[in-house]
């Protein structure tokens, strides 16, 4: 089983998780952890990070953050390293944790991979594109 750690900036990962339980409820595996250098050091954020993953046990572990390069991308980078199956993907958005959260369980490793990173493209759109993309559809279906 593949547990998800989601991390970045102030309140990105709970404010995440808020949403999160309100649209799915709580999901086993995924913990949450918040970065406000005000209040925690980056050593801390990777500890607590470290005894979550330690009380689980998992070999399997999916590092959700919010931008490349900053500090809880780099703290979870570390730890990965620790795993025989750990990936850090940013860019982490609502519509690619829910798609990920609900598949988690029914997908190997790469196809959890690969399926958080369609899942988060396909949550980048507008309104016009998908406007266009169900008018095509509906032509298509009456075989126009």
């Amino acid at each position: 089983m593949t547990t998800l750690i989601v991390s970045g900036h102030g309140h990105f990962a709970t404010g995440l998780q808020s949403a999160l339980e309100q649209i799915i409820g709580q999901y086993p595996k995924v913990a949450f952890f918040d970065f406000d250098d005000k209040q925690i050091t980056p050593e801390q954020l990777r500890q607590n990070i470290e005894q979550y993953l330690n009380a689980e046990q998992e070999s399997a572990v999916l590092f959700c953050c919010d931008i490349l390069g900053g500090t809880p991308f780099r703290q979870c980078a570390m730890i990965a390293q620790q795993f025989e199956h750990a990936e850090v993907i940013v860019g982490t958005n609502l519509q690619m944790l829910i798609e990920t959260i609900m598949a988690k369980d029914e997908l190997t490793f790469p196809e959890l991979v690969a399926q958080a990173l369609a899942s988060a493209n396909q949550g980048i759109t507008t309104l016009s594109a998908q406007q266009k993309i169900k008018r095509t559809a509906r032509v298509e279906d009456e075989g126009i």
